[in-house]
């Protein structure tokens, strides 16, 4: 394990000496994310930690543009269920995504299989959402893949239930996220 830099003998900037004990110790990937972490925030003028506040936000933007999405799907003449199911689950895949990556520090549980028990223990009813995100995905991929049951009778109350699903979970993790200080949402 790397030692991290540590505040010098005045209590602010770094110590020259652990900077280069840093330096030193690391592997040549780790060399290239720190000068990447340096190209990123002399790019952008901001630091990391507030680029990764903005992705977060902009991910729960994302999140509500398949929300507008799957609403218009659901309310078009003749309804488009299926495709209303597949956006509302992309809808509440990116609210969560957004939590998780806020939660954890990375994106590093995107899968769609993992990212429902990522979520964090303190997210509001966290086991509750969990299922439901796990079962959101699951019809998900019977309305984009499977060619029966042909019946809109069978597609759209799970319409239905999901245009309420969808849109609960959003306002969640949102609050979610400005509670937890995501200074951009």
């Amino acid at each position: 394990m790397m030692p991290s830099i540590g505040a010098g003998t005045s209590g602010g900037t770094p110590n020259i000496e652990d900077v280069l004990a840093r330096i030193t110790q690391a592997d040549k990937k780790t060399l290239e994310m720190f000068a990447e972490g340096v190209s990123l925030q002399t790019r952008s003028s901001r630091v990391i930690s507030d680029l990764k506040h903005q992705v977060c936000a902009d991910r729960i933007r994302f999140s509500a543009s398949f929300l507008v999405s799957a609403n218009k799907a659901f309310n078009s003449r003749p309804g488009q269920d299926r495709s209303a199911i597949s956006r509302y689950y992309y809808s509440m895949y990116h609210a969560a995504r957004a939590v998780v990556y806020f939660n954890h520090g990375g994106d590093d549980h995107e899968k769609h299989s993992v990212l429902p028990g990522k979520l964090p223990d303190d997210f509001p009813r966290s086991s509750y959402w969990q299922n439901e995100l796990k079962d959101a995905r699951l019809n998900r991929n019977s309305a984009d893949y499977d060619p029966y049951p042909e019946s809109r009778s069978h597609w759209h109350p799970l319409a239905t239930a999901l245009g309420v699903t969808a849109p609960a979970f959003l306002q969640i993790a949102t609050q979610y996220l400005k509670q937890k200080g995501c200074s951009h949402v």
